[in-house]
């Protein structure tokens, strides 16, 4: 394999608890397994709903348990959003879970998903303007600030906690997608989550990133520039492929992703605006979404994903590596998981690790 030529990258690896497919106890230890396994950081999923369907625990008290039987592992939601939580709420259940782990919790934060919000009557208006003003305050009660707010959204009077970070304040991921939330990531975030994209597409929205951390006086260098992506090593390339060939509506969420990336193709009318972000737990959104599938060319999928041999996916993730991404968050999707799990354990991580 092909050495990179840039070996002074920290890179990291992170893995997604496989929710909803697997019941909670079983999570804790496919948690601890990647641990051993030595994936640096471990993310779930906050949702109320979710597609495909399952079981869905709540974020804060699965990371809570997951705390306690793992031990290196940052601990991270992608993502929370602000409209589900008053923000002093949410600073107090980060601050636990990041007391009970000492001081490895992370907070990924985006604008909100349809599914979560719109079937329990919770509004989303002004998603990134409330997003800004939750942050801010977020960070104030975590300072021990007493904190009087009078904002668009929240108001706060003499507030303050009685539990706070370890460190005094948990990393910030946003989960930016939109021109002006990836700005606003490199100005105001401590990293970013992105959905599945191509290296092209990351290393373009990269750029915006890279726009807002400038304008705010920041370095690149200082964000933490992650993106969370399907992943399927086997031994003969084209088995993975068939796995992620299984779930192309996922890996690539929306057809203007699609046409971004180069493919132009014909969609039916009521699918042309459709968005994973938009969609609402019913047979209707299912069912435009297994239509989308079907319509994505397989090459697509495999841009937008790791997938193949061990070479296979070194070489995918150097090409990731050179778009600008330090931190992968993957989905592993393999037809046995626990191979996956040993193939990154073995030999991925180590070969990006002992350079």
């Amino acid at each position: 394999m092909k050495a990179l030529e840039t070996n002074e990258i920290n890179i990291r690896f992170g893995c997604f608890l496989p929710i909803p497919a697997v019941p909670v106890k079983k999570l804790l230890r496919i948690a601890k397994a990647n641990e051993e396994a030595g994936f640096d950081s471990i993310w779930v999923p906050d949702h109320l709903l979710f597609i495909p369907p399952g079981t869905v625990p709540e974020a804060w008290s699965m990371l809570a348990a997951t705390a306690m039987t793992t031990e290196k592992a940052v601990l991270g939601t992608c993502v929370t959003d602000p409209h589900r939580y008053h923000p002093a709420v949410l600073a107090q259940k980060v601050a636990t879970v990041d007391q009970i782990s000492g001081g490895r919790a992370a907070l990924g934060l985006g604008a909100g998903e349809a599914m979560n919000l719109d079937p329990f009557g919770i509004e989303w208006k002004k998603p990134v303007s409330k997003l800004i003003e939750f942050v801010t305050i977020i960070r104030k009660l975590w300072s021990g600030e007493i904190l009087n707010h009078e904002g668009d959204f929240f108001r706060l009077k003499d507030a303050f906690l009685q539990i706070n970070p370890v460190k005094g304040r948990v990393p910030i991921y946003f989960g930016a997608n939109s021109p002006r939330t990836l700005k606003l990531t490199g100005e105001m975030a401590d990293g970013w989550l992105s959905i599945p994209l191509s290296p092209r597409l990351y290393e373009a929205r990269l750029r915006l990133v890279k726009e807002g951390a400038e304008k705010a006086g920041r370095s690149i260098e200082d964000i933490d520039t992650g993106v969370y992506l399907y992943t399927s090593v086997t031994e003969k390339t084209e088995d993975s492929y068939t796995q992620i060939e299984k779930i192309k509506s996922q890996v690539i969420p929306s057809p203007e992703l699609l046409r971004q990336a180069g493919y132009n193709i014909e969609m039916p009318k009521e699918l042309q605006a459709i968005s994973y972000f938009k969609a609402l737990y019913n047979s209707e959104w299912i069912q435009k979404f297994l239509s989308y599938g079907e319509l994505i060319p397989t090459e697509a999928s495999i841009e937008f994903s790791i997938a193949g041999t061990t070479e296979d996916c070194v070489n995918k993730i150097e090409e990731f590596i050179k778009a600008g991404v330090k931190h992968f968050l993957l989905i592993n999707v393999g037809p046995d998981p626990r191979q996956v799990m040993k193939a990154y354990g073995e030999e991925i991580i180590p070969y990006f690790k002992d350079k």
